[in-house]
């Protein structure tokens, strides 16, 4: 590990909660989205624009902002990104026009990109070899919390204070990061990029010219998408169709990824070879989609229980995917910190989009549209992937 003012566990403690920016950022104030529509006399489909806009601006500010960190130092780009991302939450609070709201939403996504890139590229920055795979291993276990937790801490917020608290408590929690990003070393990473900024950005051009690392990604990303096609609609399906409370939504969305979380555990601490790790993201892709078509919509558990095998999925391969992952590419680490964070919250805006453009009596059946293009994604690239003999580090 690289020696910084923060310590190992004040640096970690910095990556796990950048790295929760995304859960941070939607799921807290989703039990609120019935409450803000009738405040903004507004629509189901025009708020749901603020959590599929803020997910398409945040991954393009992903892909531009790691190359950008490779050239100007990671503690310059995270401070002013955790900056714009603080002082966008305080307007949000103040705004009483959906589409002002709906622009702040997206301000907001610079800046939540510029601290989930340099998560991912600190973790590289930092840590090698056995330290890098441990701390993978913990952000992807503690980074759960933030679909955990976010949901019940919002609606908890919503019922004390209202929707507006929900974006409060994301600018407080960029305000504590911003302190610890302070305490970073000017000098990361430590080989710093010597050309022009587009050049610096040509380096994406570099990563993404590797086949069979831009395969492996679409893997590992593809049921993101579908995990945020279920969180997008969970409210209203939860909510009005099944008839639960805003506080018993929060509990039931915590209890899917808590759900998650033990099958995804159970299935890394078999330490089994990447490829046995492969066919459980491939068997729990098709189980997730088989529960979603034919069980899903009779009953709210069912419901819930459809996506667990999906959100198991999601922390797999953030654990074992993203590490072998990051292995590659050495001297790129913000070009590949940025094309595997844009390429997850793609997936997360198009699951997004297509769930949301179901009829709202059927958002049930828009998640297995999202979870049979993952399906088909995930197996599609992986012929693909075995027909190039593989050609990755570590797989």
């Amino acid at each position: 590990m690289i020696e910084t003012r923060l310590g190992r566990r004040p640096l970690m403690l910095l990556i796990v909660i950048l790295s929760m920016f995304g859960p941070i950022s939607t799921d807290m104030y989703l039990s609120g989205l019935p409450t803000m529509i009738a405040d903004f006399r507004t629509s189901e489909s025009v708020m749901n624009m603020s959590l599929y806009l803020f997910m398409l601006v945040l991954a393009f500010s992903i892909l531009v902002l790691g190359p950008m960190g490779d050239k100007y130092g990671r503690r310059k780009v995270l401070v002013t990104s955790l900056a714009i991302y603080a002082a966008s939450n305080i307007a949000s609070c103040f705004t009483q026009n959906v589409w002002m709201f709906i622009a702040l939403r997206m301000v907001q996504a610079i800046g939540g990109g510029g601290a989930l890139t340099s998560a991912f590229a600190l973790i590289k920055d930092c840590f090698t070899g056995s330290d890098r795979r441990s701390v993978l291993s913990v952000t992807a276990a503690i980074g759960i919390l933030g679909p955990i937790l976010a949901p019940v801490v919002g609606t908890a917020l919503i019922n004390a204070a209202g929707w507006r608290a929900t974006f409060w408590a994301p600018a407080s929690i960029s305000l504590f990061c911003l302190a610890l990003s302070l305490m970073l070393p000017r000098n990361l990473p430590e080989e710093r990029y010597e050309g022009t900024v587009l050049d610096s950005l040509s380096r994406l051009g570099t990563v993404s010219k590797d086949r069979s690392f831009i395969l492996f990604t679409l893997m590992m990303c593809t049921f993101t998408g579908s995990q945020l096609a279920y969180i997008s609609v969970s409210s209203y399906v939860y909510q009005n169709d099944f008839g639960l409370g805003t506080t018993e939504y929060s509990l039931v969305l915590a209890l899917s990824c808590m759900l998650g979380l033990v099958m995804a555990r159970i299935e890394l601490h078999r330490d089994a070879a990447p490829k046995s790790n492969v066919a459980f993201v491939g068997a729990m892709g098709v189980l997730s989609l088989a529960m979603m078509c034919v069980l899903a919509s009779h009953h709210w558990a069912l419901f819930m229980m459809s996506i667990v095998p999906c959100c198991a999925i999601t922390i797999t391969a953030r654990s074992f995917g993203f590490g072998i992952l990051m292995s590659q590419h050495e001297g790129d680490n913000g070009a590949v910190s940025s094309v595997l964070n844009f390429t997850t919250f793609m997936f997360a805006f198009v699951g997004m989009v297509i769930a949301s453009s179901f009829p709202a009596d059927l958002f049930v059946y828009g998640v297995a549209a999202m979870l049979a293009v993952s399906c088909g994604v995930f197996f599609s690239c992986w012929a693909l992937l075995r027909t190039r003999g593989y050609g990755l580090k570590g797989l």
